[in-house]
């Protein structure tokens, strides 16, 4: 049986992800250099869209895992992410436990892009029962303006059983505009790994 995201009430949950200040996120993402150079308005819908997912993500837990969202729904999730400490702490006190980032790893086989293409369709489904008519549902899904119609390969994972398990690559050609925070009193598993080349 999947792990449920939150045993809180489901209304005070949405109301604790539509009330998330994730400027710090808009801002990072909106930068040309650092981040992916969004306008301000295009920021914002996408900001609206991944409080989308994640109330989607809450709605229908016994699906989360089958639940797709959009590649720049998924960049803004990685820029919250990022930030570790505030991600952390916003994941806590709006669902009480971790949301995870689960990518995929390996090949795009036929198979997967099919299983994919499934999951877009149950995923269409679930919004259509949400937002809708087709136009406000890619609106919520993919944000205001829609740059692309692929979706993200990854999914969400809720682990209540253990911390973070997660490695950090550090590209020796970009230096990072960021701090790292250690704190006492929650350790994080992690691994480091130093890589000169390039990663994808």
């Amino acid at each position: 049986m999947q792990a449920r995201l939150t045993t809180k009430p489901e209304q005070n949950v949405i109301a604790a992800i539509r009330a998330l200040d994730l400027e710090s996120v808009k801002v990072r993402v909106m930068d040309p250099e650092t981040g992916e150079g969004w306008t301000r308005e295009y920021a914002d819908s996408i900001e609206s869209a991944y409080k989308n997912y994640l109330t989607m993500l809450v709605k229908y837990q016994d699906e989360a895992d089958g639940i797709v969202l959009s590649r720049d729904v998924d960049e803004f999730w990685h820029m919250h992410i990022l930030q570790t400490m505030k991600y952390a702490d916003d994941c806590q006190r709006v669902f009480g436990n971790f949301l995870h980032h689960n990518p995929h790893i390996g090949e795009r086989s036929p198979a997967y892009v099919e299983k994919q293409a499934a999951l877009m369709e149950k995923t269409r489904c679930l919004y259509q029962r949400e937002f809708g008519n087709a136009q406000t549902i890619d609106a919520a899904w993919a944000g205001g303006v829609i740059k692309t119609d692929k979706a993200a390969y990854c999914d969400a994972a809720v682990r209540t059983d253990k911390a973070a398990y997660c490695d950090a690559v550090v590209r020796a050609d970009k230096a990072a505009y960021c701090d790292a925070v250690v704190r006492a009193d929650k350790a994080a598993y992690c691994d480091a790994a130093v890589r000169a080349g390039n990663i994808s």
